[in-house]
C-alpha cells in the first residue's frame, strides 16, 4: 500500500470539523523511535506513517536517518498509535506496528 495524496491544511480548517484529532488529554511529552530494517539490516529506503488509532488518521511521516532510525517527539503518553513502513523501492510489502506507546 502506497499513500496517493498528500493534501496540505491551513492549521485553522485542519483542527476544526473531520480534520480535528484528540492527541492525548495528559500533558506529558513523549516519543516514539524506532528503526527499520529490511532483511536484517538497517535500510533508510521506508516512509514511516504514525497514525491515530482511535479515528485511524496520519499524525506524522518520517523518512529514516541514513542508519535507518526514525522518531516522532512531542507526543503525549495516553495517545493510542500503530505504525507502517512503506518500501520505496516497491520490493516489499507494507509492515504494520500495531499498539505503539509514546514513552
Amino acid at each position: 500500500m502506497k499513500p496517493m495524496l498528500y493534501k496540505i491544511l491551513k492549521t485553522s480548517t485542519w483542527l476544526s470539523g473531520d480534520y480535528h484529532q484528540n492527541f492525548g488529554k495528559r500533558q506529558t511529552i513523549a516519543k516514539i523511535q524506532g528503526s527499520v530494517q529490511k532483511l536484517g539490516q538497517q535500510y533508510k529506503d521506508a516512509l514511516v506513517v504514525l497514525y491515530n488509532k482511535t479515528n485511524l488518521q496520519p499524525i506524522a511521516m518520517r523518512k529514516p536517518d541514513q542508519n535507518g532510525n526514525y522518531q516522532f517527539l512531542g507526543l503525549n503518553t495516553d495517545l493510542k498509535t500503530f505504525i507502517v513502513a512503506f518500501d520505496k523501492n516497491q520490493q516489499f510489502n507494507a509492515v504494520i506496528q500495531d499498539n505503539v506507546v509514546p514513552k
